[in-house]
């Protein structure tokens, strides 16, 4: 049982004090953070490179509901210190990639981003007070180059405000990529300050991946964070964790659901209903040698705040276009060279906090006839019993060749008014030319009972968030390919715009993050 308090008037007199915190920071803020970068344009890494802007004309908006393109990771504020952890490729301590971003929900002006900042040495987080025209720095205290923790390396950053503005980050941590833990922060001035890490996972072996937190919406005193425990070789599992206290304690982790061998459950994510019920919703797939590899989406669900939970279930296959050397990864790859795009993907959800409805996108072969991966949508509307079939929602054109049709990344988000929102990457300027342009959208629908987003039709307004293509043969490697992150940001802000944050290849040939709102 959760203590009884009387919680609306706490939250009603935290609103007002960190109102008042907030309009503080924000005259601070305007006083220390420039503008750094805030219209800059990317650079396409090759000289002479040649765009074909002429191939497609997107739906675009006014200048008035496209924000300005922030780069928020150049410089790194901890370049300067190498902890020694070095995964395999090309990444430097200038690079950044894997980004997130939340909203604060009681002052929809404060904005946080984090990233993978230098060769997974540190994750960095960035808050904007001003609705994302200006952002400051804030290393996450979790690593040796950040703090004095003894971990060298970190990943995976994850964010969720809490209904009251509290904010909860969570990362892995550790001393390989075969040995993590996962470790959360909290700040209660928006990104400002962060507290030393707590570790919900006590042991690095089995290891430990693929974290989300999840802040209860309907109470600032519950948390959730669930990830991926495996013994790497042949099957992984899911483990969660709570607290009933605003992050101040967190229960021992626990297994909800392990397959059995060559079975693997990755990914999980928690999202709460509008009646303060959750689902848990993951990847799961096969694994079988001389068999092809077999996804599918399943579920779990709680009624009482994540004490007990049922199932699992299986919502529905998915077929992604893979690799044919088993691996398991999607098969986006250049057009010309065939050089992979590292993208070990897995779908992305949302949930409608109004009617909770619940949604998710994914790389998917069928449109194609399996030739390379569209972005599918499906949607549920009773709790995930039940799905819609799944539609291409991409704007990517097909009288383009095929190669240049991949899209992939897809972030999904439900803006306040109800608009979904739904981000992904393509090389739809990709010429025979060196080099592989490639851009950054964002595509919309605002579902109606007249125009549902089942029907591709209602899916449109089209949004370039890249000012011009960048290259991506000039971005980091990672293990077995171009390397941007394994997920990006997405969230929404105001009554039905969202803010983006994702990776791309800057002027000076990093791998950066970058920042853009749509919308009011």
């Amino acid at each position: 049982m959760l203590p009884e308090v009387e919680q609306p008037q706490r939250d009603e007199h935290k609103r007002k004090v960190m109102n008042n915190k907030f309009d503080e920071l924000t005259k601070s803020l305007t006083q220390s953070v420039t503008r750094r970068a805030a219209l800059k344009k990317f650079g396409v890494g090759l000289a002479g490179m040649a765009l074909a802007c002429s191939l497609s004309s997107p739906l675009r908006v006014t200048a008035a509901t496209l924000g300005p393109l922030v780069e928020l990771s150049q410089p790194n504020p901890l370049a300067g210190c190498n902890s020694g952890f070095l995964p395999p490729g090309t990444m430097t301590l200038n690079d950044a990639a894997e980004p997130f971003i939340a909203v604060n929900p009681v002052h929809q002006n404060n904005m946080v981003a984090a990233w993978i900042g230098g060769d997974f040495q540190n994750v960095i987080t960035a808050a904007s007070f001003d609705g994302g025209l200006t952002w400051q720095q804030v290393p996450l205290p979790v690593t040796t180059c950040s703090s004095s923790q003894p971990y060298p390396g970190t990943g995976d950053p994850t964010l969720s405000f809490a209904p009251n503005g509290d904010l909860y980050a969570s990362v892995v941590v550790g001393f390989s990529f075969s040995a993590k833990l996962i470790a959360t922060c909290k700040s209660t001035d928006g990104g400002r300050h962060w507290s030393a890490p707590t570790l919900m996972s006590p042991e690095v072996e089995p290891t430990n991946d693929g974290e989300v937190i999840t802040a209860d919406t309907t109470d600032a005193r519950l948390v959730y964070n669930s990830w991926t425990q495996s013994n790497v070789k042949n099957h992984s599992w899911i483990e969660f964790t709570r607290s009933t206290d605003g992050g101040q304690t967190w229960e021992p982790a626990r297994t909800l659901f392990e397959p059995q061998p060559q079975n693997f459950a990755d990914d999980p994510q928690v999202f709460v209903m509008p009646d303060g019920a959750l689902v848990m919703l993951y990847q799961f797939y096969t694994a079988q040698a001389n068999k092809p590899v077999l996804y599918s989406i399943g579920l779990l669900r709680s009624s009482d705040h994540g004490k007990t939970w049922s199932g699992p279930t299986q919502a529905f296959l998915t077929t992604p276009v893979l690799r044919p050397d088993g691996s398991g990864a999607a098969a986006t790859a250049d057009p010309e060279t065939g050089e992979p795009v590292n993208d070990h993907f897995s779908p992305i959800y949302a949930v409608d906090p109004r009617s909770g409805n619940l949604y998710v996108v994914w790389e998917e072969g069928r449109f194609s006839g399996f030739q390379y991966n569209d972005i599918a949508f499906s949607m549920s509307s009773d709790r995930g019993a039940t799905w819609s079939a799944p539609i291409r929602i991409n704007q990517t054109p097909l009288n383009i060749p095929a190669g240049n049709r991949q899209s992939f990344f897809a972030t999904v988000a439900v803006a306040a008014n109800g608009t979904i929102g739904v981000s992904y990457y393509d090389f739809r300027f990709n010429t025979p030319a060196p080099g592989l342009p490639t851009d950054y959208w964002l595509v919309q629908c605002h579902p109606t009972p007249g125009a549902p987003a089942t029907n591709p039709a209602n899916w449109g307004n089209e949004v370039r968030l890249t000012d011009s293509s960048f290259n991506m043969e000039a971005c980091a490697i990672l293990g077995d390919g171009f390397f941007l992150g394994d997920y990006f940001g997405l969230a929404p802000v105001g009554g039905g715009g969202f803010v983006a944050a994702f990776s791309a290849v800057d002027q000076n040939n990093h791998t950066s993050i970058f920042a853009r709102r749509v919308g009011q």
